[in-house]
C-alpha cells in the first residue's frame, strides 16, 4: 500500500502541472514541489512552498474544502476576489501585500436564488483544485513574539507594539484613498476591477452563505451596505445555528480574572448553564438576539452618515478598501517591527469609510487594544493625513478626525453582527450606553421588549423550532457533566433566571418579573466561588 506524500494533507493536485505553470511563468526557471513538505493551515486555506532553482520561492495557496467548511462555489469566489484586491492594492498603493502570479478557481454557478451556496461539479483547471500562486511575505508572522499577559513567555515590548500599530494608522489612510462608487468585493473581469457581491465576514461565515432573501450587493449607499448586514444577522439568529452565542451568558473572558483556575472553574459553570434545557439554540436565545438586532437597526444611520456625508466627494465614491482581520497571524514585519507584509485579504470588501477608520483588534480581531495603542493607531493615521492633505482642506481632516475619535462604535457594531466575540451582550451594553435613549437602561430596553406583543409573538413562531423534551434530554445527557455539585448549580441558575418565562406579558408574580434581565456574568461566577470557597472553608 502506497501511503500518500504529506503534500496531500488537504487536497491531491497534479505536481507536475502545477511546478510546469510556476516554470513557465519564470520564463523556463525549474520548479520543485517537495511533496513531503506538510502543508500550512490556516482557517480557511492551506499553503505548500515551490522553490526554484536560483533560490526564490514561491507559494501555492488553495481553500479548505470538506464538512465544516466553506462551499466551493464561495470559496471560488473568495479566491478570485482576493487575487483582485492584491493586483489593486499593489497597483494603486504602497501597502506591502503579496504579489499575485496566477490564480484560478472552480467555475461554478449557484443553482437558484441569491444565496451563494452550490453543489460542486468536477475540476476544470490543470493543477486540479482551485488555487493562487503568489509571493511569499518577507519577514515573521507577529504572533510569534506578541503574546498576551500571563503567557509565559517573553514577547514584544508595549513600545514595539506602538510601533506597529501606528504603522497600521498609515496603512489605513492608505485604504482610506482606494475609493468606489459601490460597497461590495472586488473582482477582476476582461482587465477591469468592478466591485460585485459583497463577500465581507458578516455576509458567508457561519453559514450565511446560504442565507436565501438577503441583499448581497454592491450596495450603493452606507445605510443599505448596514441594512444588509443586519438582515444576515436577523437570518442567522433565527434559523442557524448559534455556536457558543448566548446573549445573556457571555462567555468567561480570562482577562477578566487574575487567577487562571478561577477562569477554567467559571467557564465550566457557564457550560452547564447553557447546557441546562439548551439554551443557546432555543428560542428564547434567539428572540434575544432579534431584539438586539432590529435595535441596532434602529440605531445604526445615526452614527455612519452624519460624518461622513461632510465629506467633499464622498457622495461620488463613499467607499473604501477595508482589511477585516488586521491580526497578528496576517501582519509581517523584520526584526525591528516595520510591517513588511499583510496578508489573507479574504472577505475583503469596500465598506462605509466609518467603518475603515477602527483600531484592529489585536491579538485577533475580536480582542480590544488598550488606550494607548489606540492613540498610536489615530497617530500614525493623522500623521499621513497632514502630510497627504492640503493645509487648508480643513473639512477632511476635522471631519476624519473625528470620524477615528468615535471609531470603537463601529468595532462594536462589527463584533456583534459578524458574532466575532465572546461577549455579544457586554458590547451592545456599551452602543446602549452611546446611542440609547438616556431615560431608559439596556436591561430594562430587554425586559419591555421581551414582554411587547411582537416579540411574543416572534417568541412563540420561533419556539415551534425547539427540540422536543426528549431531544433536550438526550443532548443534556451528552453536555453535561456528571458532577452534582455542577448540575444543581445549573439547575438553580436556571430557576432564578426565569429562563422559560420571559416571553410573555408583565405581571406581579414570579423571581424578576418586576425586576431585571438576569445576566449570567463575571459577577455572577465571582459570587458563585466566593459561597463555595467560604463554605468549604467553614
Amino acid at each position: 500500500m502506497q501511503i500518500p506524500a504529506k503534500v496531500f494533507r488537504y487536497a491531491e493536485f497534479d505536481v507536475n502541472a502545477l511546478c510546469e505553470l510556476a516554470s513557465n511563468l519564470r520564463g523556463g526557471q525549474d520548479c520543485h514541489c517537495n511533496p513531503c513538505q506538510v502543508p500550512k493551515c490556516g482557517s480557511f486555506n492551506w499553503a505548500v512552498r515551490l522553490s526554484f532553482t536560483d533560490g526564490l520561492e514561491w507559494l501555492l495557496r488553495s481553500p479548505l474544502q470538506g464538512y465544516g467548511y466553506l462551499s466551493e462555489y464561495t470559496t471560488g469566489l473568495l479566491l478570485a476576489s482576493e487575487a483582485a484586491t492584491l493586483r489593486y492594492i499593489r497597483a494603486n498603493s504602497t501597502v506591502p501585500v503579496p504579489e499575485v502570479f496566477a490564480c484560478k478557481r472552480v467555475i461554478l454557478k449557484p443553482p437558484y436564488g441569491t444565496h451563494l451556496r452550490a453543489h460542486s461539479p468536477s475540476k476544470d483547471n490543470e493543477i486540479g483544485i482551485p488555487y493562487m500562486l503568489q509571493s511569499i511575505a518577507p519577514g515573521t508572522p507577529l504572533e510569534d513574539t506578541w503574546k498576551n499577559p500571563g503567557a509565559g513567555e517573553p514577547g514584544i515590548t508595549h513600545a514595539d507594539k506602538m510601533k506597529v500599530v501606528t504603522q497600521l494608522g498609515i496603512i489605513t489612510w492608505q485604504l482610506s484613498q482606494l475609493r468606489f462608487a459601490q460597497a461590495g468585493s472586488l473582482f477582476e473581469e476582461d482587465g477591469e476591477f468592478r466591485i460585485k457581491t459583497c463577500l465581507s465576514r458578516g455576509m458567508v461565515l457561519n453559514e450565511r452563505d446560504e442565507l436565501e432573501d438577503i441583499p448581497r450587493g454592491p450596495f450603493t449607499s452606507e445605510q443599505s451596505f448596514f441594512e444588509g448586514h443586519l438582515l444576515a444577522f436577523l437570518q442567522h439568529v433565527k434559523y442557524l445555528p448559534l455556536g457558543y452565542h448566548c446573549l445573556l451568558a457571555p462567555i468567561p473572558a480570562p482577562k477578566e480574572y487574575t487567577d487562571p483556575s478561577q477562569c477554567r472553574m467559571a467557564a465550566n459553570w457557564w457550560h452547564e448553564f447553557v447546557a441546562m434545557d439548551s439554551k443557546i439554540d432555543s428560542s428564547y436565545n434567539r428572540a434575544d438576539y432579534v431584539i438586539v438586532g432590529e435595535g441596532l437597526l434602529e440605531m445604526v444611520t445615526r452614527w455612519t452618515s452624519m460624518l461622513s456625508d461632510k465629506l467633499p466627494g464622498h457622495s461620488q465614491k463613499p467607499f473604501v478598501l477595508h482589511h477585516p482581520d488586521l491580526s497578528v497571524n496576517n501582519i509581517f514585519v523584520d526584526k525591528d517591527f516595520n510591517i513588511t507584509c499583510v496578508i489573507d485579504w479574504s472577505f475583503c470588501s469596500s465598506v462605509p469609510i466609518t467603518m475603515l477608520l477602527t483600531a484592529p483588534g489585536l491579538p485577533q480581531s475580536r480582542d480590544e487594544l488598550d488606550r494607548t495603542l489606540v492613540a498610536s493607531f489615530e497617530s500614525g493615521f493623522r500623521k499621513a493625513l497632514v502630510e497627504c492633505v492640503q493645509p487648508d482642506d480643513c473639512i477632511i481632516k476635522d471631519t476624519l478626525t473625528e470620524i477615528l475619535s468615535r471609531s470603537r462604535l463601529t468595532w462594536l457594531f462589527t463584533r456583534i453582527i459578524t458574532f466575532d466575540s465572546i461577549a455579544d451582550y457586554t458590547l451592545f451594553h456599551d452602543i446602549w450606553e452611546s446611542l440609547g435613549p438616556p431615560e431608559q437602561d439596556l436591561s430594562e430596553y430587554l425586559r419591555s421588549m421581551q414582554a411587547s406583543d411582537k416579540y411574543i409573538t416572534l417568541h412563540t413562531e420561533l419556539a415551534r423550532d425547539d427540540p422536543t423534551e426528549a431531544q433536550v434530554a438526550a443532548e443534556e445527557a451528552e453536555f453535561l457533566s456528571k458532577n452534582v455539585e455542577k448540575c444543581a448549580i445549573a439547575r438553580k441558575l436556571t430557576l432564578v433566571s426565569e429562563w422559560s418565562s420571559r416571553y410573555r406579558k408583565a405581571d406581579d408574580k414570579g423571581l424578576r418579573r418586576n425586576g431585571k434581565v438576569f445576566v449570567a456574568d463575571r459577577r455572577l461566577w465571582q459570587w458563585i466561588y466566593d459561597c463555595l470557597k467560604t463554605e468549604h472553608v467553614d
